[in-house]
């Protein structure tokens, strides 16, 4: 009775597994098909759907100066060449060499959890060693944060040494190697313990603590240490200020004393010679004995706290200017991975994520309102190559819940007279119909809604019309002008 029981929830746990698994994989297809939609709204709001990026070049790309055949104007000019060589020997050895010892550093943190895992379980560790059983994921969530700092400044340095002429290239290519950086920083740990050790409660616990941990340290390093270092900036500032104020108002006092004194003595001087002989020296000692007040005693009087208080320019001058907005697209895509790629083994991945974001949107907040300057906006269509990684990332979720599924055993549970080789020619064809199955989904449903699609046919049979009477009433005026004329 109990192994019928036993094999009924196992049955109905893989059917659950399936129906999650293919429910996921639509929720993120429908998902990038409802923001492309909602950006396309937001862009027809924002008068940017069909506007045209002619950039000029970058501040800091260099080269040699050459006539350009569009302008015929002297331009900088970089050889292609040698931005390829330069891809080929240094940014692709440095990028792979980070990616091998940020994995090296992960499987020996990795090493470590599982020699604690077996001494807890033997019993050899002392009593109070057995808190040492959450370092290792600490230790692992901590690691990956930090080098995913160093990767960020590795990866902006090897951008800028490629020396790309265009904005949009330049950000192209710093988002591809973020992104192959923190898939492996970000998604290494978890794939080894899905794959390799098929320890799932162990692979929950180290979600939640990558969650926790990065949550945590990103508000310190975000939000927190620029909140202290701008504070005490800022009471640094009012300090020098006050000092500042009091000596301004010394010397206008001082000022003021000697205007009077000059002021007498050049209406003196215009009554007589022996009289401005006489109020010049009256000047000179007038003048010594105010200098001679005014330094050594000084004013008991304290300014007003509006004459010492920054102005709410100079205090939004000295905070610091707004970072840019690689870390926080590259956030929000890591978390779609997480949840597309291991909320099937993990259902809590996605309420995480939640909790996550709603967290950061207050962070955010707290950051534009306390912290850094104002950022002035950009015009953009649309969010540009992270669309596209997102797609990529959904192709690479079929393949991974696929071998999920074959690891697990689904397919040998459900089908357990069928052979090795037809079981991975069944999961291949499985991964193959969806990924049809998305394609299908996306090229059927518009990326632009139906009503933005009508505004812009209105906008452009104005726009046509307007033209056409245009051109008609210059037609008509020529005429009138030529018919003038002959007569």
């Amino acid at each position: 009775m109990i192994d019928s029981y036993a094999l009924f929830n196992e049955e109905l746990d893989d059917q659950l597994f399936v129906i999650n698994t293919f429910l996921n994989i639509i929720w993120a297809t429908g998902f990038l098909i409802f923001w492309r939609r909602r950006q396309a709204e937001l862009a027809y709001k924002w008068n940017t759907l069909d506007m045209e990026l002619v950039e000029d070049t970058r501040p800091t790309y260099k080269g040699q100066l050459r006539r350009s055949p569009i302008t015929n104007k002297y331009e900088p000019y970089y050889p292609t060449w040698k931005r390829l060589l330069f891809r080929m020997f240094v940014t692709i050895p440095m990028i792979g060499i980070n990616i091998i010892l940020v994995s090296c550093v992960i499987l020996v943190i990795i090493r470590f959890q599982s020699w604690i895992d077996r001494r807890l379980k033997d019993g050899t560790l002392p009593h109070l060693m057995s808190l040492t059983e959450l370092s290792p994921k600490i230790l692992l969530a901590l690691v990956t944060t930090l080098f995913s700092d160093i990767y960020k400044r590795i990866c902006r340095w090897l951008t800028d040494r490629e020396n790309y002429r265009e904005q949009r290239v330049h950000d192209n290519q710093m988002i591809a190697k973020l992104f192959a950086c923190s898939c492996v920083n970000s998604y290494f740990s978890v794939f080894y313990i899905a794959f390799f050790t098929h320890k799932y409660i162990r692979l929950s616990h180290q979600l939640v603590t990558i969650f926790v941990m990065k949550q945590f340290w990103g508000n310190v390093k975000e939000a927190i240490v620029p909140y202290i270092v701008s504070t005490t900036r800022l009471m640094v500032l009012v300090k020098m200020s006050k000092k500042e104020h009091a000596r301004y108002a010394e010397r206008k006092d001082l000022n003021k004393e000697l205007k009077r004194i000059l002021d007498v003595s050049n209406n003196s001087r215009l009554n007589s010679v022996k009289q401005q002989t006489d109020n010049h020296a009256y000047t000179r000692k007038a003048v010594d004995d105010i200098l001679t007040d005014n330094t050594l005693n000084r004013r008991g009087s304290t300014p007003t706290f509006e004459t010492l208080s920054l102005s709410q320019a100079e205090i939004e001058c000295s905070q610091p200017k707004w970072p840019d907005l690689y870390d926080d697209y590259l956030e929000i895509v890591v978390q779609f991975g997480y949840i597309i790629f291991l909320s099937t083994l993990f259902p809590l991945a996605a309420f995480f994520s939640l909790l996550n974001n709603l967290l950061e949107i207050r962070t955010d907040a707290f950051k534009l309102c306390m912290i850094y300057q104002r950022p002035f906006s950009q015009r953009v269509k649309d969010i540009g190559h992270w669309q596209k990684i997102m797609e990529y990332m959904v192709m690479a979720a079929i393949i991974i819940n696929c071998i999920f599924c074959s690891i697990r055993g689904v397919f040998r549970r459900l089908l357990p007279n069928l052979p090795f080789a037809a079981e991975i020619f069944l999961l291949v064809c499985i991964e193959h119909l969806l990924i049809l199955l998305c394609q299908i989904i996306r090229s059927n449903v518009e990326s632009v809604p139906y009503w933005v699609r009508v505004e812009k046919s209105k906008m452009e049979y104005r726009r046509r019309e307007a033209l056409k009477k245009f051109e008609c009433d210059a037609l008509h005026q020529k005429e009138s002008r030529s018919h003038t004329h002959n007569e």
